[in-house]
């Protein structure tokens, strides 16, 4: 057992080794001697201890290490070892220490040992000095030791024997800078990084431009990795190119075969720069590299998408950045920033972004690059030890080692140190020509650990910085600014709200920099406030305001202030929910969702005015809408049920052996309005219904069906819609299947059971079966059987199912006999719900439970899970026209304008409300616009988002939307 007495210097010992190692000055290996060695009480470990109790903790590092070095030496060599004495500092051989103070003949030295002494003294001397303020030194004491330093040195200089020295105290001046530069490395990095977010307060506008937003992407890849300019380059189907350049924000449409085929040659995870490659020459000039110094090329993974980033200087710290990633292995941030810019230049064209999506991702990208900055601030100490060194550099991936090494030195006595960076791939370094018995040398060993470290705990705090950022980003119900020491501006989670810039008389304009918050608030009771904050120097201050502020502490040390702004957008009435209830829960969290939603589209609405009067108000949630009703002069009669009435049947029993000749069934090109035999069309959904089996899952009749389907085809068609037909019914249970096909390719593949997709199938061929070419808006507005009857709530959709589940409770229609009960009712349960999420007015409700919900680990694992995501596919699906390229989805617009145009003439002859989306729709401009609008803000967001659950599996429909937005924007503004 240990002492009490000495129980403290043991806790310490322990707690310095532990250091040691972090600071890379031991090894494990050496950590785990020490402890055994204390252990088994080595004596001469034990006094060591015992004998630093008031030394501080370097002279402790020191003992330990010279401990150690004396542990690895043969007793030949440790006769010679020196050790420092504890009073002077001064290193001595033990021989010389026993005998100092006897002098005989036999202690006579040479001239060479002399002067070894002296240099000794004078290092000893240095040392006392530099840590004066850790000595207890009077003034004379000091006055007399710079004193005897000058004659020391003087002496050393004049002597005949000095060339060894003048050669050592060169060597500490080499060794001094190398220290020097390590230091400046550590500033100049941390100070680049420190400020890379101040680009995010460029967005933090509720009117964002596309300018600004171009410009705020410049700034953010500037300040990641030096790129001035990007050029991207897309390879599409037909082998065409699409480019990009960024310096002329405009897209060039090419076709060039030399450019194809160079682009196969180019292998994804490797980083290319053209400058010094001469086998891509059509590429080279595609991206034109001869106007700037740098040029690096890269291909996005699994894509036929090339980046390019354009260097014109490389002044910055980081501008060899991407010269690191083959050596490095960071294609994956790489990737991760380039399919932002892609996509966040090309959606800048045709979605209106909002700045706390944007902020979102530069932080979460912005992270990832200070985390990978680590190898260029290692690969920048490599090249200021290799002014001097001979450097090995290692990288074990894992699979090998790779060794790359510098140019040789010579070395009279070759010696070598090794130095591991404390990283996931664990890179090292063999630092040739190192001593660290050299003071010199140990000099830059320590600093070199020290400079690193520091580096890697300036990451950890970005990334706590960022973690705390991106939280109150995401918070709808706060607004933070945060100052610097300096009271500067650094960080704004949200754009301000109005009437908190209203209230709080806030001048914040987004272009200009290192606004203080003098400059910011020009409310004299929030800067008197803050003002007294700062001066009692408080951590936290309780306040009644709607603001609070908070104090930035770190390590004792003043670094700023928060101020917080509380919105209270939602209130619970706490009688009536118990948190602690889960069915309350639900319902809680039902309500916060429909609240965000509405927050949601007054913001659109407030950013975007152009869509108050536009068809994306059919899609507000119906409690939003103004609701206006005109009662008529007379009522229609309900119209009486018809169950069991049969038609002539198009499709017969003898044509399900009939082969399908209907192409591209299992994807997102199916196209039924090239269909004209009726049969092909019936055929479709029967190979569909064959492709999962469900048929002989499900026993079927195949009589039955031919009926089914030939009674859902003339109750489509019996009113000759033009839109609203049996071609609609057939495409969105076509696009469920082709969607359903992409769902089995993911990890989520079993999410939906066998009959979760019969009844979403069936519900998708059936969502619109009896429609009246009408709206919602209209059967409301006419007080129609249909309206009075579902009480104006989803009153088609309503009729829809109703329809469709007649025909199943009629024995020569009934597909589902083999159900039965209990099983017979969910399945019912299952196809209302999804045919209901078809309503318009759920839309935004949809999209935003969705995508919540989506984020919780166990999504999938609940009924109410599959009911939602059930819901999103059959609602992306209702949207499936728009999906396709321009030609084919102009086509299905022109189709549902003609309803549109139809109910808005037989509005104005009722004297209904007629809405002014509807109006003048037979001008192609006036459509043009109005569907602009309708794929943007509707349909976009909604097939991104399904994409996006599906690991972007419809980026290819997604990118036909842009195609799509783009075309009728121009063909609105050509007038």
């Amino acid at each position: 057992m240990l002492s009490n007495p000495h129980l403290s210097n043991y806790i310490r010992f322990f707690q310095i080794i532990s250091d040691m190692e972090q600071e890379c000055l031991i090894t494990q290996k050496e950590k785990h001697q020490l402890k055994v060695n204390l252990t088994l009480k080595d004596m001469q470990l034990v006094n060591m201890i015992a004998l630093n109790t008031d030394a501080d903790d370097e002279e402790f590092k020191y003992s330990i290490i010279n401990y150690l070095r004396k542990q690895n030496q043969s007793p030949r060599q440790r006769q010679g070892q020196k050790i420092r004495c504890k009073s002077t500092g001064i290193e001595m051989s033990p021989i010389r220490l026993m005998r100092r103070n006897s002098v005989s003949k036999e202690s006579k030295i040479t001239e060479e040992q002399l002067m070894q002494q002296i240099d000794d003294l004078n290092d000893s001397l240095v040392m006392i000095l530099s840590n004066e303020n850790k000595c207890i030194l009077t003034h004379p004491v000091t006055e007399k030791l710079k004193s005897i330093l000058e004659v020391i040195q003087k002496t050393t200089i004049s002597s005949p024997s000095t060339t060894n020295t003048k050669t050592l105290q060169v060597d500490e001046t080499e060794n001094c800078k190398i220290v020097d530069k390590f230091t400046q490395l550590y500033s100049d990095m941390k100070k680049h990084y420190t400020d890379y977010l101040n680009c995010h307060l460029l967005l933090m506008d509720n009117n964002l431009s596309y300018e600004t937003l171009v410009q705020s992407v410049r700034v953010f890849v500037k300040r990641l990795i030096d790129s001035d300019q990007i050029t991207y380059l897309h390879i599409r189907e037909d082998q065409s190119q699409q480019t990009y350049y960024s310096v002329e924000d405009q897209y060039i449409i090419t076709n060039d075969k030399q450019i194809y085929n160079e682009t196969q040659l180019i292998q994804p995870n490797k980083v290319l720069l053209l400058d010094e490659c001469n086998f891509y020459p059509a590429l080279s000039e595609q991206f034109k590299i001869k106007l700037y110094k740098r040029n690096y090329l890269i291909k996005l993974n699994n894509q036929d998408v090339f980046v390019c980033f354009h260097l014109s200087d490389q002044t910055s710290i980081i501008s060899e950045f991407l010269a690191l990633a083959d050596e490095f292995d960071i294609f994956e941030d790489l990737n991760q920033l380039c399919t932002f810019l892609i996509e966040t230049i090309k959606q800048a064209k045709i979605q209106i972004f909002t700045p706390l999506q944007l902020s979102h991702m530069i932080q979460g990208i912005g992270i990832a690059f200070i985390r990978s900055s680590k190898y260029l601030f290692i690969k920048k100490c490599i090249h200021i030890l290799q002014s001097k060194y001979q450097v090995d550099i290692h990288i074990n991936t894992g699979d090998a080692m790779s060794i790359i090494s510098s140019p040789s030195f010579f070395y009279g006595t070759q010696k070598q140190v090794d130095f591991e960076f404390k990283d996931e791939l664990n890179v090292s370094i063999t630092i040739n020509g190192m001593d660290l018995n050299r003071k010199a040398d140990l000099m830059v060993y320590k600093q070199l650990t020290q400079s690193f470290n520091k580096y890697l705990k300036f990451i950890r705090q970005c990334y706590d910085r960022t973690t705390f950022y991106k939280f109150f980003v995401k918070s709808q119900d706060t607004l933070i600014f945060e100052f610097d020491k300096l009271g500067r501006l650094i960080f704004l989670s949200r754009p301000i709200p109005l009437e908190i810039k209203k209230e709080f008389n806030i001048d914040f304009d987004p272009k200009k920099t290192k606004m203080t918050y003098q400059q910011l608030f020009q409310n004299e009771e929030l800067l008197k406030y803050i003002e007294n904050f700062l001066q009692e120097q408080n951590i936290l201050r309780d306040s009644d305001q709607q603001y609070q502020v908070f104090m930035k502490m770190e390590e004792r040390s003043f670094k700023g202030f928060f101020i917080i702004f509380q919105q209270g957008w939602f209130k619970y009435d706490q009688k009536k929910f118990d948190l602690n209830d889960p069915s309350l829960q639900k319902e809680l969290q039902k309500q916060i969702i429909q609240q965000e939603t509405i927050r949601f589209i007054d913001k659109l609405e407030q950013n975007n005015p152009q869509i108050l009067n536009s068809v994306v108000q059919m899609f507000k949630p119906r409690s939003t809408q103004r609701q206006t009703v005109h009662y008529r002069n007379s009522i229609l009669q309900f119209e009486p049920a018809k169950l069991g009435v049969q038609h002539k049947c198009s499709l017969r029993l003898e044509d399900l052996s009939t082969q399908c000749t209907v192409p591209n069934i299992n994807n997102f090109n199916f196209n039924i309005l090239s269909v004209d035999e009726m049969v092909q069309k019936q055929l479709v959904v029967v190979e569909i219904l064959k492709h999962h089996n469900l048929i002989k899952e499900y026993d079927v009749p195949l009589d039955t069906l031919c009926s089914f389907l030939s009674e859902i085809e003339y109750k489509y068609n019996k009113k000759k819609n033009v839109f609203h037909n049996y071609d609609h019914g057939v495409s969105v249970m076509q696009n469920i299947h082709a969607i359903l096909f992409q769902l089995h390719q993911t990890n989520n593949a079993s999410i939906l059971s066998t009959f979760n997709q019969f009844a979403l199938l069936l519900s998708g061929l059936c969502h619109d079966v009896s429609h009246t070419g009408r709206t919602n808006t209209f059967e409301i507005n006419s007080l129609s059987n249909l309206a009075i009857r579902y009480h104006d709530r989803s009153v088609l959709e309503q009729h829809h199912a109703a329809k469709s589940l007649k025909l199943l409770c009629v024995p020569h229609t009934n597909i589902l006999q083999s159900l039965k009960g209990e099983e017979f009712r969910k399945f019912r349960r299952m196809f209302i719900s999804n045919i209901l999420f078809t309503d318009i007015t759920e839309h935004f409700n949809l999209i935003k439970n969705f995508e919540t919900k989506v984020l919780e680990q166990n999504f999938g694992s609940q009924d109410e899970d599959i009911k939602l995501l059930s819901g999103m596919i059959i609602h992306t699906s209702d949207f499936t026209g728009g999906a396709k390229q321009f030609e084919l989805s102009k086509q299905w617009s022109f189709k549902v304008n003609k309803e549109f145009e139809q109910q808005y003439e037989l509005e104005g002859q009722l004297g209904y409300p007629q809405l002014p989306y509807m109006k003048d729709l037979q001008k192609l401009p006036v459509m043009a616009k109005q569907e602009a609008g309708f794929f943007k803000f509707i349909v976009r967001p909604l097939w991104q988002s399904m994409s996006k659950y599906l690991d972007n599996r419809l980026q290819e429909q997604v990118d036909y939307l842009d195609e799509t937005i783009q075309k009728w924007e121009e063909i609105a503004n050509s007038e």
